[in-house]
């Protein structure tokens, strides 16, 4: 009974220091490139003997807390780091880390404190390259930009950059395969040449990031003047058309105004009648008329002008009448004169008036 006491306070005992101690391990994840480096930190902070390191499953190094590292495989190293405030305190790294380093990466402390695992990942950049390379393009017109990535592990990010900022995911396509131990891709951007830009392709993984760069140079459109010709041409032919309307309407109204004056000038002619003559034709006019100067005083005798007789005759006015013929006494006496002058030495004239 005694002894079974005995070993019941040595359990608690051990499991008690079991639970005070406590180990850490940092980093619990690590992403690294093949062919670098990566290390591990271990610190106890209780009495140890025994510290092992198992990478993918495998026991690759053995630390002794009295004496160091005892036992290790190629590649694999560890260095004291404690300081006076640590019991114990280990780095352990990997150098020149390969693929089937890939997996758990367990730090065990042997006895009641236990031991941590961290993941461990190996990633291999691998190649891209943009097939197109610069490229020359008309403005407006499809520009497309092909970017084939080989060797990748695991399969990597692909995305696109315009003028260093991210391109719309619509404006481009990408296809991974998987080699078995590689992926192969190809990523196709498709855009519409607006102005110039500098174009990126980048492949992404969490240890590292690839980024291959080209240009696109855009050719600026001449100014199609076509369209604007046409309209302008158009709009002044339409214009044109307007003003000779316009012009042929005057023309037409002028000439029915013109048309139209003559006619009532022509109406007003014929509606006007001559006007009757006013006055009377003074009858007793006659011409003197001298037929000899040597033959003694001539006769003078009364005679119209055929117009006069014309305008008698023709005329039916009632307020013009003949005055019957008078005998004028003074043609038969050849002297009236006191001074025995013959009347006809003087010339007589009388006067046809109109009024």
């Amino acid at each position: 009974m005694d002894a079974m006491y005995k070993y019941l306070l040595a359990f608690l005992l051990l499991f008690g220091s079991g639970v005070g101690a406590q180990l850490s391990l940092d980093p619990l994840s690590a992403a690294v490139l093949r062919g670098s480096n990566v290390s591990f930190k271990a610190n106890v902070t209780a009495e140890w003997k025994v510290m092992t390191w198992d990478v993918s499953n495998l026991l690759v190094l053995t630390i002794l807390s009295t004496t160091g590292v005892i036992q290790s495989l190629p590649r694999y190293v560890a260095r004291n780091i404690s300081t006076g405030s640590t019991e114990g305190a280990w780095e352990f790294s990997i150098v020149n880390v390969q693929k089937n380093d890939s997996g758990p990466v367990v730090c065990t402390i042997q006895g009641p404190i236990g031991f941590k695992t961290a993941t461990l990942q190996v990633q291999e950049r691998g190649t891209m390259k943009i097939l197109s390379g610069n490229q020359t393009v008309n403005q407006d017109q499809q520009a497309e930009f092909r970017c084939e990535l080989a060797g990748w592990f695991p399969a990597p990010e692909v995305s696109w950059l315009l003028d260093g900022q991210p391109a719309s995911a619509s404006l481009y396509n990408t296809t991974l395969q998987d080699q078995g131990t590689t992926f192969n891709g190809t990523s196709v951007l498709t855009m519409k040449a607006v102005r110039d830009a500098t174009v990126q392709c980048r492949a992404f993984l969490s240890a590292a990031t690839a980024l291959q760069t080209v240009y696109l140079l855009v050719v600026p459109t001449p100014t199609d003047w076509t369209v604007l010709i046409a309209v302008v041409l158009s709009f002044s032919i339409a214009a044109l058309l307007v003003l000779l309307i316009i012009l042929i309407f005057f023309c037409i109204r002028r000439k029915k105004e013109k048309e139209k004056e003559l006619r009532e000038g022509r109406l007003q002619g014929r509606a006007v009648a001559p006007r009757p003559r006013q006055g009377t034709i003074n009858l007793g006019f006659a011409m003197d008329d001298r037929t000899s100067t040597d033959q003694g005083p001539a006769r003078t005798h009364a005679r119209m002008t055929p117009n006069v007789e014309s305008d008698l005759s023709q005329n039916n006015d009632p307020r013009i009448y003949q005055i019957p013929p008078v005998d004028n006494p003074a043609r038969n006496r050849a002297n009236d004169f006191p001074s025995g002058e013959n009347v006809m030495e003087y010339r007589k004239h009388r006067h046809l008036t109109h009024v």
